[in-house]
């Protein structure tokens, strides 16, 4: 009887393990993705213009069908599980995480994808999964055509962009479902994506250093006023202090050593003399939200997606931040402080080329200025022409004696001359100038008013480029340029008070740009003054306003 007993065990033990085993060998013998490449060709073959999928507007329906059609609709972001595979997940923290580099995670669905992801690994069968993981698929792929065109080129489209900046628009020519797919194939999807940003140092920069600062800034939308120490120094700390600790560059209950500290790295960020004072534009910056220097990084780097590509050797002018960099090879030679132009008489953004400079340059007046600025002094000082240096001209170019005009019957309407200061030290552009042809008459020069190179924001031009040191430019330039010339044969004809046109080797591009967030010489990243006010329309453009929705975790900072 026992061993009969046992007899019936073993033989019910090996149908157990046998009829396992069958199951197991169905199991390993269905393939899962095979399965969803069919659901996805049946259901998703050819989507329409303006298709949605879970209340998502598919952007680029034709990129999308291109893709799939090209790979017959095999999943890329799927795994044999039916679940998101390496490429997915690293994807999705992409998208969760793009404020990093200016972009609004939102617009992308991120997080939402992210909980698709989630819902997908709760089904319990995976012939359930299908319809969810092919809708998850989709998805991810029109979100990376969505990106990846962002990255290069910018969300804001080519027509309204003209409204912001008159620089022609690069064209957009990445095909991405090209990319995608090669990308697929040797599994870096997210590292070829973000190598379709601008390769220009100056964007290199700002999103590294914009992606660190956000590790410890705050978003906050609140607003201390200060005002500045002359109305009241003990409000000025007082209220200072307080807006410091909503900008996170100060803890409760600090000392006053911190607080020094932090306010100098407070000024430095904002392109400020890190003097310690509550002056008045120091007040004016930390009186604005947290939130508004973020949005400088955003509207910054949209604009320099905009931006074809530059050559390794070339001048940058920033107006915002007053400063011309010198970069040779893609490193910056030198960085000089500049003069640009006040509000009323703005400096235009321009991409052109140096061709030469002048020594001992004559100043032709502008008409403008000419009329409305210097006909008031000539009226009530008739001496004034003469004693600075000026020669009167007809519109035909005839030299006319100063004193052979009636100016008292002179008015801003029947003004018909030309005025021109003669070179020299006291000329308003001082004793060299650059010049690089364009419609805006805008070129760099000297100046014999340096006193305004030691003001911490430097707008009070009429709308051409004053340099610091211009003779070191112009050595920088002769020497770069293998030129016959040197900076010797400049002051040679500058202390013979000796005109001369030193025409280049080369031409050298010349960027003037308007950017109200980059970095300094050190590599912080900094928040200038909007002094042109340009950023309020680009900010309208791109709906800046709902961005900080998509970073929570750094507004509650």
């Amino acid at each position: 009887m026992r061993t009969t007993f046992l007899y019936f065990i073993i033989l019910l033990t090996a149908y157990s393990c046998s009829l396992n085993n069958s199951e197991n060998t169905n199991s390993v013998n269905i393939d899962y993705k095979e399965n969803l490449r069919v659901y996805i060709s049946d259901n998703y073959k050819k989507l329409k213009p303006n298709s949605e999928i879970q209340k998502i507007a598919l952007a680029n329906t034709d990129w999308i069908n291109e893709f799939y059609k090209e790979i017959k609709h095999n999943p890329i972001w799927i795994n044999d599980s039916l679940e998101l595979n390496n490429n997915g997940y690293e994807f999705i923290l992409l998208l969760s995480t793009s404020y990093n580099y200016g972009l609004d995670s939102s617009r992308y669905s991120g997080n939402y994808l992210n909980n698709i992801s989630k819902k997908i690994k709760e089904i319990p069968k995976n012939n359930d999964r299908y319809a969810l993981a092919s809708e998850l698929e989709l998805l991810l792929t029109n979100a990376y055509f969505l990106i990846g065109k962002d990255l290069n080129y910018g969300i804001v489209h080519k027509d309204s962009a003209i409204l912001v900046s008159n620089i022609p628009r690069k064209k957009f020519e990445i095909d991405l479902p090209k990319r995608l797919l090669n990308s697929f194939k040797t599994d870096s999807v997210t590292t070829k994506l973000l190598a379709l940003q601008p390769q220009h140092i100056e964007y290199i920069k700002l999103q590294s250093h914009l992606e660190e600062y956000l590790k410890t800034a705050s978003l906050s939308r609140e607003k201390i006023q200060v005002n500045h120490f002359r109305k009241d120094s003990v409000q000025a700390y007082q209220q200072s202090k307080k807006a410091l600790i909503l900008h996170n560059y100060l803890k409760e209950n600090s000392s006053d050593s911190d607080y020094v500290k932090a306010l100098g790295k407070f000024q430095t960020q904002h392109g400020l003399k890190p003097d310690g004072l509550i002056g008045k534009n120091t007040a004016k910056a930390l009186s604005k939200s947290p939130y508004s220097n973020y949005v400088k990084a955003v509207v910054s780097l949209e604009k320099w997606r905009w931006r074809n590509n530059w050559n390794k050797d070339y001048i940058y002018v920033n107006i915002p931040s007053c400063e011309m960099k010198v970069y040779q090879n893609n490193e910056i030679k030198k960085s000089l402080n500049v003069v640009v132009g006040k509000p009323s008489t703005f400096t235009p953004e321009l991409n052109d080329e140096m061709e030469y400079m002048i020594i001992y340059p004559f100043w032709n007046l502008p008409y403008s200025i000419s009329s409305k600025e210097l006909l008031p002094k000539i009226k009530k000082d008739s001496t004034y022409l003469q004693r600075n240096g000026y020669q009167v001209f007809t519109n035909k170019h005839k030299a006319i004696s100063t004193e052979s005009i009636d100016w008292s019957t002179v008015t801003e309407r029947n003004f018909n001359y030309k005025i021109r200061q003669k070179g020299g030290g006291g000329n308003s552009l001082g004793i060299i100038k650059f010049i690089f042809p364009n419609k805006s008459s805008i070129y760099f020069h000297d100046t014999p008013s340096k006193r305004y190179f030691k003001n911490e924001i430097r707008a009070y031009s009429h709308g051409c480029v004053r340099v610091q040191n211009p003779l070191l430019l112009a050595e920088i330039i002769l020497e770069s340029d293998k030129n016959e010339y040197n900076i010797d044969s400049v002051n040679t004809y500058v202390n013979n008070k000796e005109q001369k046109r030193i025409t280049l080797n080369t031409k050298i591009p010349v960027h003037i740009q308007y950017y109200t967030c980059g970095t300094d010489s050190n590599n912080n990243i900094v928040f200038y003054k909007d002094i042109y006010g340009l950023d309020k329309k680009l900010k309208e453009l791109m709906e800046i306003e709902s961005y900080s929705a998509s970073i929570p975790e750094l507004v509650s900072k």
